[in-house]
């Protein structure tokens, strides 16, 4: 390996060579950074030396020979005739014998040494003149800080007497060891025959060249600067780190490619040089891999018991070396090799004495925690607390895996009596484990039973604990735990905490049916929220819980609740907002329980946009965020909503092979089991067993009765239900559902009321169907269902064709299936619509680049605005495939009008026909389908049947409309029972 970035210095020690030579003898000094290259450098030279006819007599200075008087002398002595090399060999073996020499020695001046190894120097010179007469002579002594007392003066007493002879005398020596020595350094510089020669660090060139020799020109290009930013230069770090490459390549991983690898060679290489230097220098370069961040000059002396001053001037020297830069490790790689240098007990002693100093100083509480759980102990009094704060800090930066450790170690050092401290380390534990592996908080569950049964649990641990008992089922122990919260409520009735409490109330009661059964009646209203709080203040409440939800000591299940709540309100859009923001809050920090959760909510919500690609992806997505044993009885939720996405997308084996997959039986006694019902009886469906949907959808029902429950807007299953009759032709009786529905509370919610239309329509006269279709078409689009508004718009289609009324039939029918693609419902659409019906390829390929034309501008809201209200009426009832003529009926204008309007609404949609105006125009039109609407009359409730009305209303003639405001009907349609 060449010199690199040293050859201006060889040629700087030839030149003094050739002077030597000449008779101008010459002492030269060669210092630099540790590591930097200086043996390298002065081997190179004594080579061509040699090679030029000299004599050279090389020395290697030890820190272990350093009381060996004549050590490195006898080094000398050893490139010399045999009979020169015993003859010193017996005078050198007298010194070493006769004045041994300690350490506070190696200090005396160089005249006292003088005197004490005079006979002894005045022989070595002596030896050494007389071998330059002969040839020239060259004497390199590498380290020269570690050599012994009587080498020094002997190259003292030489140095003085160099003019005339033909003797080179080379000496390494580095930065960091300047003050060891100082005498003889100092004496050297007297002489005008002195030269220093300093070594730098590489540059990034140079690290370069030696990649590329090493290697080869485009590893260089693509590691130099790299190895340079790990190395600071340090020649010997940098060769390290080309041995390591090439061991990746050569090892069954194979080319590690443009990655650094940081192995064996260069922790060995890292270990070499602070072995080799001072053990002060060891001391703190150990002292800064233990403090870490907190590794300031001040602390380092604190902790070692030195003076800043001197830290300072050893970390400067570590700076030069590229070990350290600005006093921190330039690459983990070397702060590892430090400390696994150190062994286990030694590396927790300085841990624990690192975590008391911290303390001391007032430092953060996670900085102190970090050293307490190195050590693997904590046994100061303060350490439980600090432990306790440093987790929570930990949790608000999304680090609950820190958390853990330092809540486990907080728990294990808390004293055995202090009973009521252990149960909040406890409860503190099973939350954040909670957010990952619900699982692992299975095994706290006793305890923290206990510790409720003992008073020795907060209300928000309690709350956690029936969260965590319901989750698992564990029913009846949530039965107790949710009986001593409602004791602690009654206690302040008017406290916030009452008023949090009536919100898990109300989760438990939906979610946990049977669990809130055993609220007694008297303490507090047991009815659904849904029915008993107005919307607005159910709307408010949810957004301000899910405001506040995502807290270091917040759960998911509570966001569910409240994101669930503004779906059934009809707020969809606010909801999937929310259920956006949390899931961005929550990042990609390890909180799989949220994840999970949240992807779970996310699908329900997509199925109720129709978006079906989305609520398939997120179901998935919350079933491989956590396990099947981590979600518990709780996987039904995620089930039912992959079930009903593939379903209505015609994947039926994958909704087949996700209904096989095992559910705890627990789940049973939760809501999450009445909507995974829902879901299978709508796969049977799908897959034409009508019989096994109609068992489904009934035990679904006769659950919502007997929770208590039975709010269309949470699970519309009379619809289902009818849709199973409808399948079985029993007509009647699906109408009669349908028309129960209609008078549940929550039933005037969009989605819902369109559902219960559109399945109504089947189930009266094909003349009376138009009007409700098409209301229901306009539902679905306010409420953004793509997939039941092209299911609406199918069977507008089939209704046309029925009637007769082909062309808008056939119109109707490419807007259904339009709208189906987009949302991957076209298997669902194709169902209903009519059989017989032909559409035009071509035809539909002309229309379908003409939509990909005029797309962008046709759904552009300023495009939509420049309609008049009138144009927006024609254009509305052309979209839904009306003839002019029964446009011009309905708005009670001419069919020319009608013309022209269209002509106008094409021009600025920038469209060719009505097949291709944009499935997003408002329906203006509504308020004439109104006086259409055929007159429904809402069966009579059979005693004891789940399709009874709990109001117990009469039967009155009611709007299909809305069936609970009166309405004059021009039809006269009636259906009866």
């Amino acid at each position: 390996m060449s010199l690199v970035e040293r050859e201006h210095l060889l040629d700087q020690l030839d030149a003094i060579f050739t002077g030597s030579v000449a008779g101008n003898g010459h002492v030269v000094h060669v210092g630099g950074p540790g590591a930097s290259g200086k043996t390298a450098l002065v081997r190179a030279f004594g080579e061509r030396a040699a090679a030029g006819g000299a004599l050279v007599l090389t020395a290697t200075c030890s820190r272990a020979e350093r009381g060996v008087n004549g050590g490195v002398l006898a080094q000398f002595a050893a490139g010399l005739p045999v009979e020169v090399t015993e003859r010193l060999g017996r005078l050198l073996d007298v010194e070493r014998v006769g004045a041994p020499t300690t350490a506070a020695q190696e200090s005396t001046t160089p005249d006292t040494g003088a005197q004490q190894h005079s006979q002894t120097v005045r022989a070595v010179r002596e030896v050494l003149f007389d071998a330059a007469k002969a040839q020239p002579l060259v004497l390199v002594a590498d380290d020269v800080e570690y050599a012994d007392s009587c080498t020094l003066q002997a190259l003292l007493h030489l140095q003085r007497r160099l003019s005339g002879a033909r003797i080179m005398l080379v000496l390494t020596e580095s930065d960091h060891s300047r003050h060891v020595n100082a005498l003889f350094r100092a004496e050297l510089t007297r002489t005008p025959w002195f030269t220093p020669v300093r070594l730098s660090p590489l540059s990034p060139r140079g690290v370069a060249r030696i990649v590329a020799e090493e290697l080869d020109q485009r590893t260089a290009t693509a590691l130099a600067p790299a190895y340079h930013a790990m190395t600071g230069g340090n020649p010997l770090l940098v060769k390290a780190l080309v041995q390591d490459h090439r061991t990746a390549v050569f090892t069954e991983d194979g080319d590690p490619g443009d990655g650094v690898t940081a192995g064996e060679a260069f922790r060995q290489a890292v270990l070499a040089c602070l072995h080799r230097w001072e053990p002060g220098m060891l001391d703190v370069v150990r002292a800064v891999a233990v403090l870490g961040e907190n590794a300031t000059p001040e602390l380092l002396g604190r902790l070692l018991g030195r003076k800043t001053a001197s830290v300072v001037e050893v970390l400067t020297a570590l700076n030069h070396t590229g070990l350290l830069d600005d006093g921190r490790f330039r690459h983990p790689a070397v702060r590892a090799a430090v400390l696994a240098d150190l062994g286990v007990d030694e590396l927790a002693a300085a841990h624990q004495r690192a975590a008391g100093l911290l303390y001391a100083e007032g430092l953060p509480s996670a900085d102190i925690a970090a050293h307490l759980s190195a050590a693997g102990a904590a046994t100061a009094p303060w350490a439980v607390a600090v432990l306790r704060d440093a987790a929570d800090t930990a949790l608000a930066e999304h680090r609950p895996e820190r958390a853990v450790e330092f809540l486990k170690l907080a728990r294990a050092s808390c004293p055995e009596d202090d009973a009521a401290g252990r149960a909040a380390l406890a409860a503190a534990l099973a939350a954040v484990q909670w957010r990952a592996t619900p699982s692992v908080v299975s095994r706290h569950l006793p305890e923290l039973r206990e510790a409720a049964e003992r008073g020795l649990l907060g209300v928000r641990e309690t709350r956690a604990l029936l969260r965590y008992q319901l989750w698992f089922g564990r029913t009846a122990e949530a039965r107790d735990t949710l009986r001593r919260l409602e004791e602690t409520a009654a206690e302040s009735p008017h406290s916030p905490a009452a008023s949090e409490h009536r919100v898990l109330r109300d989760w438990v009661r939906w979610l946990h049916p049977t669990v809130a059964d055993a609220v007694p009646v008297g303490a507090g209203d047991r009815r659904s929220a849904l029915v008993r709080d107005h919307q607005e203040d159910l709307v408010a409440t949810a957004e301000r819980l899910l405001r506040n939800c995502w807290a270091p000591d917040s759960a998911p299940e509570g966001a569910s609740y409240a994101l669930l709540t503004l779906a059934a309100c009809g707020e969809v859009g606010r909801a999937k907002h929310w259920c956006d923001t949390l899931r961005g809050d929550v990042g990609t920090g390890n909180a799989a329980t949220w994840k999970a959760v949240l992807a779970d909510v996310r699908a329900h919500i997509a199925l109720m946009e129709g978006d079906l690609a989305t609520a398939e992806r997120q179901a998935r997505l919350a079933l491989t965020a956590l396990s099947s044993h981590n979600w518990g009885p709780a996987i039904a939720s995620p089930l039912a909503a992959l079930v009903l996405a593939t379903s209505a997308t015609g994947k039926h084996d994958e909704a087949e092979a996700q209904l096989k997959r095992a559910v705890p039986v627990a789940a049973q006694n939760t809501w999450h089991w009445a909507v995974y019902l829902r879901a299978r009886g709508q796969a049977n469906l799908a897959a034409g067993r009508a019989h096994a949907a109609l068992a489904d959808f009934e035990a679904c029902g006769e659950l919502a009765v007997h929770w208590d429950l039975d709010l269309p807007a949470l699970l519309p299953w009379r619809s289902d239900l009818a849709q199973a009759y409808l399948r079985l032709n029993r007509i009647d009786r699906a109408g009669e559902l349908v028309l129960a529905q209609l008078e549940r509370p929550t039933a005037d919610n969009p989605r819902v009321r369109g559902v219960s239309l559109r399945v109504l329509s089947s189930s009266i006269e094909l003349k009376q169907r138009l009007p409700m279709l098409r209301e229901a078409a306009a539902l679905f689009q306010g409420c953004g269902d793509q997939v039941e508004l092209s299911v609406a718009l199918a069977l507008l289609s089939s209704t046309h064709h029925a009637l007769g009324e082909f062309g808008a039939a056939k119109v109707v029918a490419k807007r259904a299936l339009r709208m189906a693609e987009g949302c991957q419902a076209e298997s669902l659409c194709r169902q209903f619509l009519p059989r017989g019906l032909v559409l035009d390829e071509a035809e539909g390929e002309e229309e379908e680049a003409a939509e990909v034309d005029s797309r962008g501008a046709a759904h552009e809201p300023d495009d939509l605005a420049t309609l008049s209200t009138a144009e927006r009426r024609v254009a509305a009832l052309a979209a839904l495939g009306h003839t002019n003529r029964e446009i011009s009926r309905k708005l009670y204008i001419t069919v020319s009008t009608v013309e022209q309007h269209l002509t106008r609404v094409y021009r600025k949609l920038k469209v060719r026909r009505r097949t291709d105006l944009p499935t997003g125009l408002p329906m203006g039109a509504l308020d004439m389908w109104a006086a259409e609407a055929p007159t429904v009359t809402a069966p009579q409730p059979t005693p004891g049947h789940p399709t009874g009305h709990a109001t117990g209303h009469t039967p009155v003639q009611r709007s299909a409309r809305d069936p609970r405001q009166g309405a004059r009907s021009t039809s006269g349609g009636v259906i009866r029972r």
